[in-house]
């Protein structure tokens, strides 16, 4: 028989115990209508046992106004009838009629129990009324029931939308140590403050009172140590959720974990357990997907975006960004520009962060013309909006345009923030700009009252180490405010490469290994600057440093795109290359440029060897070049990209090579 045909099935002389067990059988709004009526019959709608049941059974059946009619006709009303319905109205997120009928509840003076307090106070957070929030509040305080372990959570949980932190504590300080949840939900308000400290004093804490470790608590854990780069802490809340037995099956806990490890560099330990988790969603395949953008395995990154669509996973905003960055790495113009078409096609809302995605990619893939395109017609441009593309600007020394878009940023009244003048002290860096560099560096101080930071002397001291002016460099260096960072000491390192200055270049790595003892780009580069000067014993004894520490140099690589596929080549498979027509290609392309005047740069060889011109022609850029002459059409731009700095004789010999083109 048809749903739409089915009836309640008769009952000669229907009981109480009867038309209870006829509930289960109504799959339709029409059948509980049926038994609705025939409990009228009888009169037991006015009960509060048939009353609550009807009223329940209504709002799973999608009618909120017949429950409340079926509540309505209760005689006397029990605390479990009112609160039926007060969770009918939450599930619906009704939270207007949730707070209608609590007010309702205390007219007919209804003693409020903790549930009916927790639905009423959840409405609160959800409308954003924080003094009737605190009213009920006070209410529970009255009641006995703050304390409450279904009571506590909520109030905590409002306070901390409302960004009431104090607040927040204040309840967190007098509930019972045993309520573990309000202890994931304190963790959870810090970390929306970016107070990590505190989320792991109260995880301390909850170990002193052998509090057991639950999924939400685990979560904001896992995140804490991301953003703080904890990888050794992530690690062992890890082990400690494998024997808690809490990281089966919470795919929330799990991609946490994954992406506390891309965030921590440990990109291996966050491809395993992301390949291990059975279910994966849009966040899971995003946080993959963004850290492996993030450390510099862009190639991957596009690999496992291939693969979310395989599984028909629909990406989301936070996804395409993440991919447009993987192309930015990769200069892969044409994938970039599939990914803008996709979320055209699809009408992926393109708000100002994907927009400012999108300008950023076109601009580090070297098609400005595309990024201040999309920059024009941007709806809405805040200052990072601005900031992108005057760094892009930049970024290809095109120092005028990026210093007159910020002359135009300003006109329009929309003040400058740090980020905006770590973009406009880098254009000024890309293009020998020092003059200019010094005036908005001061400008920055003296008009907007920004307090530099290390980034921005990072590149003040850049762009004096790169116009000779070291000594310069060094007394910034020194009057800073703030201890120098990392970045300020390598950007005044990467000066005394230029200028070959062997003894300043020593002081100044030593303070690099203090400050990234385990990183190897300081050894690689003390190491360049001796190879340079000849100073092979140095060299060596800098090479087996590097190997007691056990730190391994990163391979460079060049990456070129043609038809949309990206083709990478570094120093291990040059080798491939040699006996094929990409390395005769650039034999052939080298002698012509002889005849130019280009003469092959053998500082660059940074080994001691007799063979360093035939090194030079296995450079991962000139390979790129002569693989990307050999594939394309004349006529045709080649965009090559580069993980690490471009070697000054590849750098001299592409401008050679460019100059006999044109």
């Amino acid at each position: 028989m048809r749903d739409d045909a089915a009836t309640i099935p008769a009952i000669p002389t229907p009981t109480s115990k009867h038309l209870n067990s006829l509930f289960p059988l109504c799959h339709s709004l029409r059948l509980l209508r049926q038994l609705h009526a025939r409990i009228l019959l009888h009169g037991l709608h006015l009960s509060a046992f048939f009353g609550s049941r009807l009223a329940h059974a209504y709002f799973a059946a999608g009618s909120p106004q017949d429950a409340r009619r079926a509540f309505d006709q209760i005689l006397a009303k029990t605390p479990h009838a009112w609160n039926t319905v007060l969770s009918g109205y939450f599930k619906t997120r009704s939270l207007s009629e949730v707070l209608q009928l609590y007010k309702l509840s205390r007219v007919e003076g209804s003693r409020p129990d903790s549930f009916c307090l927790a639905f009423a106070v959840r409405a609160c957070a959800g409308l954003s009324l924080l003094e009737l929030g605190r009213s009920i509040h006070l209410e529970s305080i009255r009641s006995g029931l703050e304390t409450d372990e279904f009571v506590s959570p909520p109030l905590i949980d409002m306070y901390l939308e409302f960004g009431s932190l104090e607040d927040a504590e204040k309840v967190f300080d007098r509930v019972p140590v045993a309520i573990s949840p309000v202890w994931g939900l304190m963790m959870k308000g810090y970390l929306r403050e970016s107070m990590e400290v505190q989320v792991f004093g109260l995880f301390d804490r909850m170990k002193e009172l052998g509090i057991g470790l639950d999924p939400c608590s685990a979560v904001c854990l896992a995140r804490a140590c991301g953003n703080v780069g904890a990888a050794k802490e992530g690690r062992m809340i890890h082990g400690l959720c494998i024997k808690k037995n809490v990281l089966d099956s919470n795919i929330y806990l799990q991609t946490s974990l994954v992406d506390m490890y891309g965030k921590s560099g440990f990109m291996d330990f966050a491809r395993r357990l992301f390949d291990e988790m059975p279910h994966k969603d849009v966040v899971s395949w995003s946080s993959m997907i963004a850290g492996l953008a993030q450390c510099g395995r862009a190639h991957e990154s596009l690999l496992v975006f291939q693969d979310m669509l395989g599984n028909s996973i629909a990406p989301n905003e936070v996804t395409l960004a993440s991919v447009l960055l993987a192309c930015s790495h990769l200069g892969a113009l044409q994938q970039g520009k599939s990914v803008h078409a996709y979320m055209v096609r699809n009408e992926v809302e393109l708000d100002v962060v994907t927009n400012t995605a999108l300008l950023d990619m076109f601009a580090k893939c070297g098609s400005m013309d595309l990024a201040y395109e999309v920059f024009n017609a941007m709806p809405e441009r805040n200052v990072f909006a601005w900031s992108a593309m005057i760094g892009g600007f930049g970024m290809h020394g095109m120092c005028e345009r990026a210093l007159a878009l910020f002359d135009e940023m300003r006109s329009e009244n929309l003040a400058p923030n740090s980020v905006t003048f770590v973009s406009v002290l880098s254009a000024c860096s890309h293009s020998g700009k020092v003059q200019e560099g010094r005036f908005y560096f001061e400008s920055m101080c003296k008009d907007y009252k920004i307090t530099p930071k290390n980034e921005h002397y990072s590149c003040m001291v850049d762009l004096l180490g790169r116009a000779g002016l070291i000594e310069e460099a060094e007394s910034l260096i020194k009057e800073m405010p703030q201890e120098p960072s990392a970045s300020v000491w390598g950007a005044l390192l990467g000066a005394c490469r230029i200028h070959k200055r062997v003894e300043l270049t020593e002081q100044v790595a030593n303070k690099l290994f203090v400050l990234e003892p385990d990183l190897p780009g300081t050894h690689i580069l003390l190491s360049n600057i001796y190879a340079a000067a000849e100073m092979w014993d140095m060299v060596r004894k800098t090479r087996e440093m590097m190997n007691e520490r056990g730190l391994q140099k990163t391979v460079g690589f060049s990456t070129i795109e043609v038809d949309k596929r990206v083709y990478l080549f570094n120093a291990l498979n040059g080798r491939d290359h040699r006996r094929t027509r990409i390395i005769e290609l650039w034999h052939a392309l080298s002698n012509e440029m002889k005849e130019l005047g280009y003469v092959p740069d053998l500082s660059f060889i940074l080994h001691d060897v007799e063979a360093k011109e035939g090194m030079l022609c296995g450079h991962s850029e000139k390979m790129a070049i002569a693989f990307g002459l050999l594939k394309t059409r004349d006529g045709m731009p080649l965009r090559i990209t580069k993980n690490l700095r471009v070697c000054g004789d590849c750098h001299t010999a592409n401008w050679t090579h460019s100059a006999k083109a044109v």
